[in-house]
């Protein structure tokens, strides 16, 4: 069941007369009036500005103990941190 309140009685009187117009019930042009206004949302395209990753970046300053760098081991293989994101990213899209 869809209630459907409006408070302009000029409105309601038009919506009254569209629907004699259209021999459906009020509820099936209710239906597709929303749908249609769901679908208007999914069709459109989200527009955003994008921020410049360079300009909000910033290095993590971080202490630690040179003696045990056993959080650093596995990944001391590793010349090119962004490199070697894109490729575990990549293996993984294709699993």
């Amino acid at each position: 069941m869809i209630t459907l309140k409006i408070e302009n009685p000029e409105i309601e009187s038009k919506l009254k007369e569209f629907v004699k117009n259209q021999k459906q019930g009020l509820e099936d042009i209710a239906v597709e009036a929303i749908r249609q206004f769901i679908s208007s949302f999914q069709e459109d395209e989200l527009i955003y500005q994008k921020k410049d990753v360079t300009k909000h970046m910033h290095p993590i300053k971080t202490e630690y103990d040179e003696e045990n760098l056993d959080d650093v081991k596995p990944y001391s293989h590793v010349n090119d941190s962004a490199k070697y994101i894109k490729e575990l990213r990549t293996k993984r899209s294709y699993e």
